[in-house]
């Protein structure tokens, strides 16, 4: 087990959306191989959560125009001697891979509506204890099903996110990759710094410090506070910071 530790803290709404769908998207796919259908029920609230974030009004729109932001800045170095052009004309092809319609309705919330199962579900879930076998039978059913058959119905009930989930993925990827990790210090556990037109702050420390940090701020102006794990007194923390 590594003994570093990588924490990530956005400083625009829309990098915490795509954030919050990789994660959601993350969780969902670690149930394709479950086999004991009681453990499964927490996999409908994961989906209805990526319902909710998907069908965000603006989502699409913002992902092509992030796309073809990191395309252009991508095809200017393609002059560079210094970067693989192989990598390079992959990305970028990648990036031409995505066809979202910018006229299109978001239909997450629509297509759950539609499948009698999951609307079931959906309407009994608000309920304390909802999905007992009386109140959703038709999941009772569905929890005897093959665990291949209900890997499946996993994999189509995924299938209308999966564009917009592997979009997110290559913009957070290449926004990750934007910038490497310079080594900083907190002073008695304290640090701020401004940083022109970021999105994302990535915080590398390790385990043996027995810290973690809380951000604070947005876009170019950030502080970030280490708080003990022992709620000891902290003294300065060393870490790697890269401001993406």
């Amino acid at each position: 087990m590594s003994d570093t530790i990588v924490y990530e803290h956005p400083l625009t709404e829309k990098i915490r959306c795509y954030l919050r769908i990789e994660h959601l998207s993350a969780q969902i796919l670690s149930y394709r191989d479950i086999d004991d259908a009681q453990l499964f029920k927490p996999f409908f609230g994961l989906l209805f959560s990526l319902a909710e974030q998907a069908d965000r009004g603006e989502l699409k729109k913002e992902l092509i125009r992030d796309l073809d932001n990191h395309k252009c800045a991508l095809i200017r170095l393609r002059n560079d001697d210094h970067i693989d052009n192989e990598k390079l004309e992959s990305l970028i092809t990648k990036i031409d891979t995505f066809n979202f319609s910018q006229a299109a309705p978001n239909k997450a919330q629509l297509i759950i509506q539609q499948d009698t199962l999951l609307n079931q579900i959906k309407n009994k879930s608000s309920l304390p204890g909802g999905g007992c076998q009386f109140d959703t039978p038709m999941l009772h059913y569905w929890s005897h099903f093959h665990q291949q058959q209900r890997a499946k119905d996993v994999e189509d009930w995924l299938a209308p996110f999966q564009p917009t989930i592997e979009a997110i993925r290559l913009l957070l990827q290449l926004t990750r990759e934007s910038n490497g990790y310079s080594s900083e210090l907190a002073s008695d556990g304290f640090y701020q710094s401004n940083c022109a037109q970021t999105q994302l702050i990535r915080i590398k420390l390790s385990i043996q410090q027995g810290c973690y940090p809380t951000v604070s701020g947005y876009r170019s102006r950030y502080a970030i506070r280490f708080i003990a794990w022992n709620e000891q007194p902290l003294h300065d923390i060393k870490f790697e910071l890269a401001c993406c």
